[in-house]
């Protein structure tokens, strides 16, 4: 019996390795014949794994393949020692005999067969995996179970499926009351995973049931289920309906491709539920004869040899009246690798770049490993994984020949091929590569003739490195003496130092005389030569130039194995490892997370090595990345995975729900699916619940892609309520609230066809043409839908149904320009209603407007700002030079982090842009496009830029402040540089305050350039606590520099601290005396001026009109006109009029400013037209010097002080400085301006021909600046009369009312005028700032204003310069007086 099970078991071994063994893919040179196969066996039995291979023939020309030596590798993954093994020997032909497999003695695993040729190298096998049979485990459990009479029963054999063994055959028989059953095909089956399942059960049911469960040779019963069948009379409420529940649902299945999968469904409830299936939310079609789809007993899915496709969430739905359920399981359907690209065996040169390529498919994504002569390749600085698949080896040597093996493994198998790589010496040529190494133009120096030897360049000259950093060098140099017009190209050699793997890069032409070495290591030192390559062979090579990179940065490099998974539908759990270069203690991690790939990166700081993100939406797609820090800063990121959660019970009801009346017996639901972003899962059906009024509720289901259902079997004449829900895996959502609906009494009438539509309206176009049609005019006939035709000329060539509830339709793609006919019609069951014609031809062709197409945007730089900032413009060629943006384009900019598939994209209007909220320490690629309306253009090309460090230097240490021996005044702040720095330190900011409590901005700054670490600071405050920081600024710092500050350092000042004097000017001449020296100087200079005016004035013939007499007259009041000193000053302007001014009446001013000058006309204030106003002061104006053509002046007014013996007006020539300035409301100054004759002011009369007005046109009561008002003032507080010489005064005397610094600027221009031309004023006449035309003058006027140059006119002026003699005694000794 024994040797019967073993001859059993070797013969399935052997149909196996048959049905396995598929034609080697790979090296011609060294392969496999035949490769062991996985054996599961009973434990003490004996396996043969064979393995045999072919290597090339030795001979010359086509040789015979010759066997290649064959050797094994155990479990642990070393060569097995076959002498002494009791267990495992090999035999002559290389397969590999295990006698007995034993559990205890380290002969389960996997096993591989190595093949070997001398001169080639070596390969290795696919693992075959030697395995003990283990038996199922089956159900233990005791059950009751109790039935009424017509549901299914479900018996449970074997449990723990997914753990089955792969080729292990099990045979099950089931007993009831220890008796074999035998199975009634009609209401029972036995599933595939030996469980038994009866439909319809009865009392002839009753009974124990258990199975007996076969494995080879050995057998096992499970444990007995007792089935009871009650009677309906006996259950209480029995004949109520109950809702379905699941005896069992499906579970999760991965399954290679091929297979047949099982989903089991069984379900029970009153009346008996229907079950459907669906996959991802659809309905599946078992009807289809071709179908790979079918329904095992009362409702399991079957799916025979599953392809990819087939993946996918699969519920079983159970529904009846009372309600319906869902039961879900994901199957995955799992692919073995396949190649796509094999490797090839390849020869290539020494110091040459090879790269082998290799793609494979499968699913899941295959993981690819090289080997080399059967040994794993551990990726390095020459040998590298390009894209994960490609094996690239950087400067090959001769060492490096061998077989080559890429091998590609998953969960559903593994895939191997192997390639050979010879290694020739430069010019070394093999038979097979002659014409292509031709082609590339090597040769062998050695055997060249003298005359091309003599023509070889020389060396290359001056090789020096022109930019070394951490991971690229530039090189340059001069070129070669001697035969320098031979130089094709040149070829630069390099090589790590103490290392013989030499690489070499080739320049493009003769003229290239400068390289960049990139892909280097930071902090190593690299030997670099250089040699001139003709096309018959190379020159002398350089002498060595030894150049060592600079050290990065001392960030931590990137977490290891950084995976997660969801744990709800809000929570996803985070883990990774250690990163392999740390550069000291890590001190968090920061786990980067974002919504999809272009949502806002958010993120979550932990200290240990995992984290748990919380808060998240359900059913949605996270991009999840960890960077470390350091006390460097920002560290490397890991690699990015993708996370979703899980999905939840949908958070809102379907949308646009409505109810149709279709007969006296049915409604129909229409609506739409809820919101994306509220669906929290993919939405698997809608669960529609109608009740008549006051009856139990009722419950349809449907599939996901349905949008409405039919319900049918109503009541006439009832109303019925209706509402609905959507269903993810995870349950329902909320329902919306109940909609309410009449079914009709009677149905309508079919049995005659509907009448024509009553009318047809049609709107052509050039392309389409749309219809608006009513229905026909019999309600009472039911219309299932409308037919509609159309035909060139003729009518329905082409007809088209729509529905009963349409009213309008749109043809289109027509053709213009011609005619068509178009027919309507109404239809039933009983047929075809008459159909409404009409005619009607399209528009003809409307003009194309072809859009200019939109240009790439060029240029496009990126400038960094800062660790989290960087700008980017560019130049859109399509506008003016100005670049400016005239229309409604603007510009979209991409941008993600280099690598990544994730984008985000940004807006504006203008041509640049400052990109924000970017990661430290991280490269970034931007591109930008211009969209303008629907029309937009490609993206431009990409720039890539990289931010600077979160913190780029430490602060700088031990900060002290002491006391300067030799300069008391002065105070020394030393520090030592900081420990830690990215880039050069340009200098120190030195931040000092005696309030600790101000913002850093609020600090005095000293800032230098330079690295001196040591700064003096004088004019200290004596007796006062200082406090002291110190900042360091560095090259890598742009913008706001926010490196850190030093600690903290306090200091307190002595007496020998000594303030500083004031500043003098002019060797010890202080301002005071600077002002006495000017005002004397400017005394004599007037009174030599008035003796010349007196000298000129006396030679002047005396003709003057009678009213020039009067000009110096006294007036009403007894006081003297004031002085016009208007002399030779053409453009005098009036600054900041002092505000402190005060008297007893308030005058307006023409105009103010807050902050510029007032200009006014060249005038004084009186005149010998004198009006009697209510304030008893003058209110007309008379005009400057200057003979000049007459133009109306402005208004000004003062009033007397009745303290001096002249009045006090405002000195319009003077500049006052430090005075406040003078404000006038807008609206009070147009006012006054535009409205003169208000207030009792006197209109222009013959006897008043100029009019009068009403000197007080503010309120006497508030007559502040800030109303436009202006107040004279003593003498003794008005504004310097000398500062219209530009001489700095002392600060005012007064308190200045505060200006307002809204009111506008009204600036008043001098004009051009003669002072003995009378202004003309009426109310209907505004000043000049109104735009008032011309004023009519009388004859009269016109002779009393003929020029004068009388000696009464010379004397006005004498009296005016006396008039000024005074003001300045009178000031100068109130003002300076000690």
């Amino acid at each position: 019996m024994r040797h019967t099970t073993i001859s059993m078991w070797l013969l399935d071994i052997c149909l196996i390795q048959l049905q396995l063994l598929q034609p080697s893919i790979g090296s011609q040179a060294l392969s496999f014949t035949l490769e062991p196969q996985d054996a599961v066996v009973p434990e003490g039995h004996s396996v043969l794994l064979q393995c045999s291979g072919s290597a090339p023939g030795r001979g010359k020309g086509k040789a015979m393949p010759t066997p290649a030596a064959v050797r094994w590798r155990g479990p642990d993954g070393q060569d097995l020692g076959i002498v002494g093994d009791t267990f495992r020997t090999q035999l002559k032909n290389g397969s590999l005999y295990i006698s007995s497999v034993e559990e205890n003695r380290g002969l389960t695993g996997a096993y591989q067969c190595l093949l070997t040729a001398d001169g080639v190298g070596s390969v290795l096998s696919r693992p075959a995996l030697v395995a003990i049979a283990r038996q199922p485990d089956l159900n233990q459990d005791f059950i009751e179970t109790y039935l009424l009479p017509g549901q299914t029963a479900y018996f449970r054999c074997m449990v723990g499926e997914a753990s089955w063994q792969e080729g292990v055959r099990h045979s099950v028989q089931w007993f009831r009351d220890d008796m074999p059953l035998p199975l009634d095909k009609l209401r029972m089956v036995v599933l595939p995973n030996g469980a038994l399942e009866i439909d319809e059960v009865g009392a002839s049911d009753r009974g124990a049931y258990q199975c007996n469960v076969t494995s080879g040779s050995v057998s096992r019963l499970s444990s007995k289920t007792n089935l009871n069948i009650k009677k309906a009379s006996e259950v209480p409420g029995s004949d109520h309906a109950v809702a379905p529940s699941f005896l069992v649902g499906p579970s999760p299945k991965t399954v290679r491709e091929g297979d047949t999968v099982t989903l089991d469904c069984v379900a029970n409830g009153v009346p008996k539920p229907q079950i459907k299936w669906l996959r991802n939310g659809e309905e599946l079609d078992l009807n289809d004869l071709d179908s790979r789809f079918s329904i095992i007993g009362t409702g399991s899915l079957q799916i025979s040899s599953a392809e990819d496709i087939d993946s996918g969430n699969y519920q079983c739905r159970a529904s009846n009246t009372v309600d319906s359920l869902d039961a879900q399981a994901t199957v995955q359907v799992q692919v073995p690798p396949k190649f796509i690209q094999a490797p090839r065996d390849k020869t290539a040169h020494e110091k040459e770049e090879l790269e082998l390529e290799c793609a494979i498919r499968g699913k899941p994504k295959p993981i690819i490993r090289w080997l080399k002569n059967g040994d794993l390749i551990t990726p390095n600085d020459y040998m590298q994984l390009v894209a994960d698949h490609n094996l690239r080896i950087l400067g090959l040597l001769h060492s490096d020949a061998g077989m080559f093996q890429c091998v590609g493994t998953n969960a559903a198998g593994s895939v191997q091929a192997a390639a050979r790589l010879r290694v020739v010496p430069p010019g070394d040529l093999s038979e097979q590569e002659d014409n292509a190494a031709a082609a590339a133009g090597s040769g062998n120096v050695k055997s060249l003739g003298s005359g091309l030897l003599a023509r070889l360049p020389s060396q290359p000259r001056d090789l020096a490195a022109q930019i070394v950093k951490p991971r690229f060098v530039t090189l340059s140099w001069v070129e070669p003496l001697q035969n320098a017009g031979e130089v094709v190209y040149y070829t630069v050699y390099y090589k790590m130092n103490n290392s013989e793997r030499e690489q070499k890069m080739v320049t493009k032409s003769h003229d290239d005389l400068q390289v960049n070495i990139q892909s280097l290591l930071p902090g190593r030192t690299y030997l670099f030569r250089v040699v001139a390559s003709t096309n018959f062979g190379s020159g002398e090579s350089s002498a060595p130039l030894e150049v060592s990179t600079q050290p990065e940065v001392n960030i931590a490099g990137p977490p290891r194995n950084f995976e997660g998974h969801a744990r709800s539908h809000s929570e996803i759990y985070v883990r990774w490892e250690e990163p392999a270069v740390t550069n000291g203690e890590i001190l968090k991690y920061r786990v980067y997370y974002s919504e999809n790939e272009s949502g806002a990166d958010l993120y979550h700081d932990s200290t240990t090595m995992d984290a748990l993100l919380t808060e998240l939406r359900a059913y949605t797609d996270y991009v999840i990345s960890v960077v470390p820090f350091n006390r460097n800063g920002m560290g490397d990121p890991s690699a990015e995975i993708k996370v979703k959660t899980y999905s939840s019970t949908p958070s809102e009801p379907p949308n646009n729900v409505t109810l149709e009346v279709t007969s006296s017996s049915s409604i129909t639901v229409h609506w739409e699916p809820p919101a994306e972003e509220d669906r929290n899962g993919q939405i698997t059906g809608y669960k529609i619940r109608y009740r008549k009024f006051k009856d139990a509720p009722q419950v349809k289901s449907t599939p996901a892609n349905i949008r409405y259902f039919e319900l049918s079997g109503l009541d006439r004449s009832a109303e019925y309520q209706v509402k609905i829900a959507a269903m993810t895996v995870n349950g329902s959502g909320p329902f919306t609230e109940w909609y309410r609906v009449n079914t009709l009494e009677n149905d309508l009438d079919e049995t005659q066809v509907p009448g024509k539509p009553i009318w047809i309206n049609i709107q052509p176009g050039a392309e389409n043409i749309g219809l608006h049609w009513g229905p026909p005019q019999q309600p009472e006939i039911k219309i299932r839908n409308y037919v509609l035709g159309w035909g060139r000329g003729i009518p329905d060539e082409n007809t088209i149904e729509l529905k009963e509830t349409e009213r309008y339709h749109v043809l289109k793609n027509l053709e213009s320009n011609t005619e068509y006919v178009v027919s309507l019609r109404a239809r039933n069951v009983k047929g075809d209603g008459p159909p409404i014609y009409d005619n009607i031809k399209t528009r003809d062709e409307e003009p194309i407007d072809v859009p200019v197409p939109l240009e790439v945007p060029v240029g496009l730089r990126a400038i960094t700002m800062s660790s989290s900032s960087i700008v980017v413009y560019w130049i859109d060629t399509m506008l003016n030079k100005n670049q400016h943006v005239t229309d409604n384009r603007h510009y979209t900019i991409s941008y993600g982090i280099t690598g990544s598939s994730r984008y985000r994209y940004h807006n504006t209007t203008d041509l640049n842009c400052m990109i924000n909220d970017l990661r430290p320490n991280t490269q970034y690629e931007f591109a930008v496009k211009v969209v303008k309306g629907r029309r937009e253009s490609a993206w431009s090309m990409s720039v890539l830029n990289s931010t600077y460090q979160n913190v780029p230097v430490t602060p700088p240490r031990e900060v002290t402040v002491r006391l300067d021996e030799e300069n008391p005044p002065t105070v020394i702040i030393q520090w030592m540089p900081p420990k830690h720095t990215v880039g050069q330190i340009t200098g120190y900011n030195i931040y000092y305050t005696t309030d600790t409590t101000k913002r850093d901005r609020d600090w005095s700054i000293e800032a230098f350039a330079g690295e001196e670490t040591m700064l003096m600071l004088s004019n200290l405050k004596p007796y006062t606590t200082y406090y002291f920081k110190v900042q360091a600024r560095t090259t890598k710092q742009q913008g706001n520099n926010n490196a850190p500050f030093s600690a903290l350092v306090s200091y307190t000042t002595t007496a020998a601290v000594i303030m500083q004097e004031a500043d003098t000017i002019a060797k010890g001449i202080d301002n005071e005396k600077l002002l006495y020296i000017i005002i004397g100087v400017t005394s004599v200079v007037l009174l030599v001026v008035l003796f010349g005016i007196l000298l000129l004035c006396r030679r002047k013939p005396q003709s003057s009109p009678e009213h020039t007499k009067k000009s110096y007259q006294k007036n009403n009041l007894g006081v003297p006109k004031p002085p016009d000193l208007w002399i030779h000053h053409d453009q005098m302007e009036l600054k900041n009029i002092d505000k402190g001014l005060h008297t007893v009446t308030p005058v307006c001013s023409d105009a103010a400013s807050s902050s510029g000058a007032l200009t006014l006309p060249r005038s004084v204030v009186h005149s010998e037209y004198e009006v009697e106003t209510p304030g008893g002061v003058p209110g007309h104006v008379t005009n400057s010097l200057d003979k000049r053509s007459y133009v109306p002046g402005y208004m000004t007014a003062t009033s007397m002080n009745s303290t001096m013996e002249r009045p006090q007006y405002p000195r319009t020539q003077y500049n006052h400085q430090n005075r406040s300035h003078m404000t006038m409301e807008t609206g009070l100054s147009q006012q006054s301006l535009s409205q003169p004759n208000q207030n009792g002011s006197l209109a222009q009369t013959p006897e008043h021909p100029y009019g009068g007005y009403d000197a007080n046109f503010c309120n006497a009561g508030n007559g502040a600046a800030g109303n436009g008002c202006v107040s004279t003032i003593e003498s003794a507080k008005r504004g310097h009369p000398l500062k219209s010489f530009s001489v700095p005064g002392p600060p005012p005397t007064g308190v200045a009312t505060p200006i307002n610094k809204h009111t506008p600027a009204v600036t008043i221009r001098p004009q051009n005028q003669s002072p003995y031309k009378k202004p003309s004023f009426s109310a209907a006449t505004p000043n000049r700032l109104q735009g008032g035309g011309s004023v009519a003058h009388s004859t009269d006027e016109i002779q009393r204003l003929a020029p004068s140059t009388s000696t009464e006119e010379l004397n006005q002026e004498m009296a005016n310069l006396e008039g000024l003699m005074k003001d300045l005694s009178a000031i100068t000794a109130n003002e300076f007086e000690c």
